[in-house]
C-alpha cells in the first residue's frame, strides 16, 4: 500500500511524501521537492559580486546564512591564487552576530510555530501552548521581532540584508548601536529562560540543566514530557551519525559517528542526481548531499553531539538520534548563541576598520572558491567558479539535501532511515518537521 501526503511547513515551503507501507509500518519512502526556482542558473555569467545580492534571496529564513557562505566562498578565491584575506576581528564578530540572530530566530520559530502545534494535534496537554490568542504566543511574537531587530542594526535589514562586502562588512555600528543590541539580546534572554528553559542561558551552559533538574512547567519540560512517553521516545531515529563542516568561533569540520568525534574534510562533500526521477510520481528537484558517499545529519543535533553537550549527549545515550534528543539539541543551541552572542557584542572594538582593501579586484581573477557556514539547519557550502571576470559555475549545497534529500531502498537517505518502522502518517509528518523541511533552499 503506498499513502502519498503533501507536507506544508508552517515556516519554509512543502514537499510530497510517499509512503509505502507492508504489514502496518512504513518500508520504503520518496521525498519530492516539485518547486524549481534555478539560483545557481541565474548566477551563471553575472559579476562575481551580484552573488552577494543574489543567494540571500535563496531563502527567506536563512538569507544571512546564504549571504556569509556566498563572501566566504569569494574570500576564499583569493587564497586559492595565494593572496588569503585577513578580515579585522570586528567584521569577523559582526558576522557572527547576525548569523547567530538568525539561528536564534530560526530555532525559536520553528519550535512554537512547527513543533508545539503538531504535538498538541496529538497530545491536549499542549493544545493551550499553541493557542494563538494566548500570552505566551504573543510574547513569543515579540521575541521574533527583538532578535532580528538585534540582527538588523548591523545588516540594515532582515531577510536579505546586504551588509557584507569581500574583506569584511559595509556597516560601522556605533557604541550605542551595540549597546541597543545588548539590550535586544538581553530581552530575548529573558523570555527564553521565562518561557522556554525555565532556567538562565548561562545556567545551561555551565552544564547545570539535566533531565532531573530540568522544570516540568517550562515549555522545554513539557515538550520533552510529551516526547518521552512510549509514542515518541523511539521515534525518528536514523543512522546516528553526524557532520558539522562549517567554521564558526574558529572550530574545524568534524563528524560524529555516534558518540565518537574525529576530524571531517569537505573535499569528501559528493552531490548526486540519481535519485531524482522517480517513475511512477514525477520528478523532484532535490539533489543529496553525502560525505565519503554516506549520509550524514546535520544541523543542531550534529553540532551539539560534536561539541558533546552534556544533557544532549545523557539524551542520546538513553534514546540514540530520536525526535526527543533532535529537538532537545535544537532548543538548548539558543542558549549557546545567545551566550557567545553577549560575548561577541561585549568585546565588540568599533574603532578597527569593518572592511579591508582587496588586493587586486575580484572581477579580475580567474579562480573557485568554497564558503560553508552552519546555518541553522546544518551546513551550507557554496562554490564558485570565476573567469574573465564572471561567475562561470556557482553551486549550493544546503542542509535540506544532507537531511531530506532520497537515497535507495538499500541506502536510505537520514529522513528515509527515520521513516522506516512507522506506523502513523502523522508520525510522519512529525518526523519531517523534526528535521525541518525548508524546500526553497532545497529547489534554489
Amino acid at each position: 500500500m503506498r499513502i502519498s501526503r503533501e507536507i506544508v511547513a508552517r515556516i519554509e515551503g512543502e514537499a510530497k511524501l510517499e509512503l509505502t507501507w507492508k504489514e502496518g509500518k512504513v518500508v520504503d519512502s520518496k521525498i519530492a521537492f516539485v518547486n524549481y526556482r534555478g539560483i545557481e542558473e541565474i548566477l551563471k555569467e553575472r559579476h562575481p559580486l551580484d552573488a552577494l545580492v543574489i543567494t540571500p534571496r535563496v531563502c527567506g529564513i536563512c538569507s544571512h546564512a546564504h549571504i556569509s557562505a556566498a563572501v566566504l566562498a569569494l574570500e576564499n578565491c583569493y587564497e586559492t591564487i595565494g593572496y588569503p584575506l585577513e578580515l579585522s576581528a570586528k567584521a569577523k564578530g559582526i558576522r557572527t552576530v547576525v548569523l547567530n540572530a538568525e539561528k536564534i530566530q530560526n530555532h525559536l520559530k520553528w519550535l512554537m510555530v512547527s513543533i508545539v502545534p503538531e504535538l498538541a494535534k496529538q497530545e491536549e496537554s499542549l493544545c493551550a501552548l499553541a493557542d494563538v490568542r494566548g500570552k505566551s504566543w504573543f510574547a513569543t511574537q515579540e521575541a521574533f521581532t527583538k532578535i532580528l531587530k538585534m540582527g538588523a542594526i548591523f545588516s540594515g535589514q532582515w531577510p536579505h540584508g546586504s551588509y557584507v562586502m569581500v574583506g569584511g562588512v559595509t556597516c560601522d555600528p556605533t557604541y550605542m548601536d551595540v549597546m541597543q543590541a545588548r539590550l535586544l539580546l538581553d530581552d530575548v534572554d529573558r523570555f527564553c529562560e521565562a518561557h522556554v528553559f525555565g532556567v538562565s542561558s548561562e545556567a545551561i551552559v555551565s552544564g547545570a540543566l539535566t533531565l532531573g533538574t530540568l522544570q516540568q512547567t517550562s515549555l522545554l519540560g513539557q515538550v520533552l514530557e510529551v516526547l518521552l512517553g512510549e509514542s515518541f521516545a523511539t521515534l525518528g531515529r536514523s543512522y546516528d551519525r553526524f557532520l558539522a563542516l562549517g567554521l564558526d568561533a574558529g572550530q574545524r569540520a568534524q563528524k560524529c559517528l555516534k558518540t565518537r568525534v574525529v576530524g571531517a574534510d569537505p573535499k569528501y562533500v559528493s552531490e548526486s542526481l540519481a535519485n531524482t526521477f522517480f517513475e511512477e510520481n514525477g520528478y523532484t528537484y532535490s539533489k543529496s548531499a553525502l560525505y565519503k558517499n554516506k549520509y550524514f545529519e546535520t544541523g543542531p543535533l550534529a553540532r551539539m553531539m560534536i561539541d558533546k553537550e552534556p544533557f544532549v549527549r545523557d539524551m542520546h545515550r538513553r534514546y540514540k538520534d530520536a525526535l526527543p534528543t533532535r529537538v532537545l539539541a535544537r532548543v538548548l543551541e539558543v542558549a549557546y548563541l545567545i551566550v557567545q552572542t553577549r560575548t561577541l557584542l561585549e568585546n565588540l572594538c568599533i574603532k578597527e576598520p569593518s572592511c579591508k582593501k582587496v588586493p587586486f579586484p575580484i572581477e579580475t581573477l580567474n579562480t573557485r572558491g568554497q564558503g560553508i557556514v552552519e546555518a541553522a539547519r546544518g551546513s551550507l557550502i557554496h562554490k564558485v567558479e570565476i573567469s574573465k571576470g564572471k561567475i562561470r559555475t556557482y553551486d549550493i549545497i544546503t542542509p535540506t539535501v544532507w537531511n531530506l534529500g532520497n537515497g535507495t531502498k538499500k541506502e536510505p537517505s537520514v529522513v528515509q532511515k527515520a521513516l522506516l518502522g512507522i506506523e502513523k502518517p502523522s508520525e510522519a509528518d512529525l518526523i519531517f518537521k523534526g528535521l525541518d523541511v525548508c524546500s526553497v533552499c532545497t529547489t534554489q
